[in-house]
């Protein structure tokens, strides 16, 4: 990949074209072999080219898709789905919760599982490349205490498969640290095997809150100091937190001048989220948080900031 490119699903694209961008979306995915729910089973391409016409309509340009290996990543049917619908999509390429981790993994060296990474990121998949490492995921914890958290020892591995990777190949890494708030802990494995932490994008921080905006701020500026990414990528995931919360700590954030390193999106993986079904849409950050943004006094270049110079820079590093 040329410095200042994106690489998509359909070819390597000038990174000034990404335009508005969700750092954090499922299109194609079976998330239900983990879950256990039927909604999780994405696999509708006609569907969801459908549902992305909302997306484009509202203002938006391209996805950043990170469905692991082991959930039903499919970089062909991305291809399917972008061309069908005319979103531009970056595929990711990771592993997931361990318990969906492919047999050969479990055996692998670290070498082994970075040369993984490479061949799919240099290669790809029919011809399909992907365009940065993730969703890297580690484990959920019930309890949020970022500084008990720690990896297990094969998501370590991963971990350090994938800054051996970063290294080779100079793409993203974007992650899952959910509940347990394991960013710090993330960010701590990255680093020690020589990964870059400014194309490094912490996701779900928005996973759950508190009451006290004090106790949430001391996780996200950390994450911030050390050069990465904070993603606020569960907008309209109410039952998790309410996105006048999550509204209240993007604000914070952006009036402390961190919009260029904030990503936004819905993490969208269910059936019943889709429009056809009564659901939020992938256009919901378009017509339902910006405006709660908004109304807290953030600007229209801050939201461009999030919406497309963040992405922009941690996928291409331009």
């Amino acid at each position: 990949m040329s410095s200042g490119s994106v690489v998509t699903v359909t070819g390597e694209i000038d990174a000034a074209a990404l335009g508005p961008t969700l750092a954090h979306e499922h299109l194609y995915c079976d998330i239900s072999v983990h879950s256990g729910r039927a909604d999780n089973r994405v696999t509708d391409t006609a569907l969801v080219s459908d549902e992305l016409g909302a997306f484009l309509r509202a203002g938006g340009r391209s996805i950043i898709e990170l469905t692991p290996v082991g959930i039903g990543r499919d970089p062909v049917r991305l291809r399917e789905i972008s061309e069908r619908s005319g979103v531009q999509i970056v595929s990711g390429i990771a592993f997931y919760d361990e318990s969906t981790y492919p047999d050969w993994v479990r055996s692998a060296t670290i070498d082994q599982i970075a040369d993984f990474f490479v061949r799919e990121i240099e290669e790809g998949t029919q011809g399909v490349r992907a365009g940065l490492i993730g969703e890297l995921a580690s484990h959920n914890e019930p309890v949020a205490n970022p500084a008990g958290y720690r990896l297990r020892e094969a998501e370590e591995r991963v971990f350090i498969a994938a800054a051996r990777a970063q290294r080779r190949t100079g793409v993203a890494i974007s992650t899952h640290a959910a509940l347990g708030r394991g960013g710090h802990a993330q960010l701590d494995v990255l680093e020690r095997h020589g990964a870059d932490l400014t194309r490094v994008v912490i996701g779900h921080c928005d996973a759950h809150w508190h009451a006290d905006i004090e106790t949430d701020l001391a996780y996200y500026l950390p994450i911030l100091a050390r050069g990465a990414y904070c993603e606020f990528d569960m907008v309209g995931w109410t039952e998790l937190a309410p996105d006048p919360v999550r509204a209240e700590r993007v604000a914070a954030l952006v009036g402390m001048g961190h919009a260029a390193r904030i990503t936004l999106a819905t993490d969208t993986c269910r059936l019943s989220q889709m429009h056809r079904n009564g659901g939020r849409g992938y256009d919901h950050l378009w017509t339902s948080f910006l405006p709660e943004l908004r109304a807290r006094g953030v600007s229209e270049a801050q939201i461009l900031s999030m919406l497309v110079d963040a992405p922009r820079t941690a996928l291409s590093g331009s």
